[in-house]
């Protein structure tokens, strides 16, 4: 048997980045991934000649002093190549047949806002003073929408200050915390940078890092269940058959998944159970990816936001099958300026496609098909209001839903972001690696904050927990 110091049960960012930190602290690491290839969300596939990314677009605060670089720069990965946006308009929201850009700096920033709505000069700078807080409790205890229209009046400026987290975060008016939202823009405004490959440059760095401490990335290796014995984790159960034990397992799986595997324990409670697998979760993603003729479209070093109907909140796709605002990024050229890849991004509720949950990965029934093609054509409608003939440059597309996100990551209805945060549940906004059995870490982004920064964080405070805590 397999005996390692410590089991990381999934391989998307979190867990890999635990993995690497724990192998650098001189344990013995291993990482148990279900899919052929590691990553999770950070992960690529190829289509052709074409990797398309998954989940990432963009990276907020890699500078110096920024809040990732640290952690980015211990992990090894500062050294890829990094490429920063425009500096002058990383962000194009569009609203009205108007455009507003968002320039990087926060002082920058608050500038071009009062450029663009002079008259609420008073708002934006309540608001600079927001985008500087850090983790204060107030800050998770109140509603964001609320206090955004409580400094401002002008209902298309909140539209315009919240229009990029469209894509990075559930914008729900009822529900999200200030703190959510500020910690899921502010690193952004600070400095904004796209990688110039595909996202498994990332994965690939960690797994490497990894390797060379003498740990262990499997694949193929779908964990099935953990055997508890004497209070702890002993085993981990692959479908497969193997089996494979540690001091400490460390789950990078959603919450209700990690429940799921410690079938009969005897320290676990029902109630914490309930909890993790009763807690509503944010919505999902459709995400139209496009292979464009050569020399057709030339590079733009921004994300263009297009808001129809000058609303970003509660704008996911739902029942009426309808889509009202996306987000369009594009791939950095490998060569030349001229673009070959754009992503068109748009929020889609579980209830799209949930007629279809019995359905599998390459075995989708014709009517989900034709959803996905009617929900990419109103894609297309909406991204040529910016990018004219859009249409008649694309060679190939491709699409993925919230059914897609299941299937691939398990994420119970295909959620984007993990558990919803909630304001008015403190317990929802953060929520502890711990679980009642002490020796079962949990990390990802249902636990504090979502994306890149909000996954990092929780890894480094998982670490923690295994460092301060000694199982015999």
């Amino acid at each position: 048997m397999y005996q390692a110091d410590i089991i990381i049960i999934g391989s998307g960012l979190g867990g890999l980045e635990v993995a690497l930190a724990m192998a650098q602290e001189g344990k013995k690491v291993l990482v148990l991934e279900r899919q052929v290839q590691p990553g999770g969300c950070m992960q690529s596939y190829r289509r052709g000649a074409m990797h398309l990314d998954t989940g990432l677009h963009y990276v907020g605060g890699l500078s110096e002093s920024s809040a990732l670089y640290e952690s980015f720069n211990k992990y090894g990965l500062m050294s890829l190549p990094w490429k920063q946006m425009d500096t002058e308009c990383f962000e194009e929201i569009h609203i009205a047949g108007k455009s507003y850009c968002w320039p990087q700096g926060i002082d920058n920033f608050i500038n071009a806002m009062k450029t663009y709505f002079p008259h609420e000069t008073d708002g934006l700078d309540k608001y600079a003073k927001l985008l500087y807080c850090t983790d204060e409790l107030w800050m998770q205890q109140t509603n964001a929408w609320d206090y955004l229209n409580s400094i401002i009046s002008d209902k298309t400026l909140i539209q315009v200050l919240t229009a990029p987290a469209l894509c990075k975060m559930e914008l729900r008016k009822e529900s999200l915390p200030l703190f959510t939202f500020v910690h899921g823009t502010a690193p952004f405004i600070e400095n904004s940078w796209r990688l110039a490959t595909d996202g498994n440059a990332i994965v690939e760095r960690l797994v490497e890092q990894i390797r060379e401490l003498g740990g262990e990335v499997l694949t193929g290796k779908e964990v099935v269940s953990l055997e508890e014995e004497g209070g702890i984790v002993t085993k981990a159960h692959c479908l497969d058959g193997s089996e494979y034990s540690a001091k400490w397992f460390v789950s990078n799986a959603h919450p209700a998944v990690t429940c799921s595997l410690v079938k009969d324990s005897k320290v676990m409670k029902n109630i914490f159970r309930r909890r993790m697998q009763s807690q509503p979760n944010t919505h999902g993603m459709f995400t139209l990816h496009l292979q464009l003729h050569n020399n057709a479209l030339e590079y733009f070093n921004h994300n263009k936001i297009v808001l129809p109907e000058e609303e970003c909140w509660d704008v996911a796709v739902g029942s009426d099958l309808k889509v009202k605002a996306i987000m369009i990024s594009a791939r950095i050229p490998e060569d030349g300026s001229k673009v070959t890849n754009v992503d068109i991004l748009t929020p889609m509720l579980w209830d799209c496609v949930s007629e279809y949950t019995d359905s599998t990965l390459f075995h989708r029934p014709e009517l989900y098909m034709k959803l996905k093609e009617e929900i990419a054509a109103q894609c297309l409608d909406i991204a040529e209001s910016v990018i004219p003939d859009l249409r008649s440059m694309v060679v190939k597309s491709w699409s993925s839903s919230p059914l897609t996100y299941r299937d691939y990551n398990l994420t119970p209805e295909g959620s984007a972001f993990g558990f919803r945060k909630d304001f008015s549940n403190p317990m929802s906004t953060i929520i502890s690696p711990k679980t009642q059995i002490p020796n079962l870490l949990m990390t990802g982004q249902s636990l504090m904050l979502h994306g890149l920064h909000g996954v990092t964080m929780t890894a480094a405070y998982t670490c923690n927990e295994i460092n301060k805590n000694t199982i015999n």
